[in-house]
């Protein structure tokens, strides 16, 4: 027997934009051996590490959340691996949300902050470039808060109306 565990969606989306606030790492401060304060500044290799990796892990979560809100409405989504949008705002991997759009399997990278969603046919590979977008949507000029935060509600509502839920 399969068990169902509920998912806390405004958790996830917490959580998710906790850390999306902290994709730069902060400076090291610490004290060397005369109890002098000193603050050690990252690289600019690592910072560019650490940022990639957490906006990996914030896209994750919140992809998360996405799926869960759309598995509420009966859209079947899944969150499949790492992919880089050809057209999005930079060359970072995000995590995919795999859906059925129009009976046609495709993944929609999940860019934190992102108010253009795009969907692509799905594919294994991590790089979309060669693919045409199967769908682009445009969410509200007011959709990103102060902060940037595009919130999971707000994505799902803007995919789910272009995704029907599973009979």
């Amino acid at each position: 027997m399969v068990k169902s565990v509920a998912v806390d969606t405004d958790r996830l989306d917490r959580e998710a934009r906790e850390l999306f606030g902290q994709l730069t790492p902060a400076p090291t401060v610490g004290q060397d051996k005369d109890g002098r304060t000193i603050t050690i500044t990252p690289s600019e290799r690592l910072i560019e590490i650490v940022r990639r990796s957490r906006l990996i892990a914030v896209s994750d979560t919140l992809a998360r959340s996405v799926a869960a809100l759309l598995s509420q409405h009966g859209i079947t989504a899944e969150v499949g691996h790492v992919q880089v949008d050809p057209a999005g705002e930079g060359d970072e991997q995000v995590l995919g949300l795999l859906v059925d759009l129009d009976g046609t399997r495709a993944v929609v990278p999940i860019r934190p902050g992102a108010t253009r969603l795009r969907a692509y046919p799905e594919t294994e590979a991590i790089d979309l470039t060669g693919s045409d977008p199967l769908l682009v949507i445009d969410l509200p000029d007011d959709t990103a808060e102060s902060d940037g935060w595009v919130t999971a509600t707000a994505i799902h509502t803007a995919l789910a109306r272009h995704l029907t839920a599973a009979t």
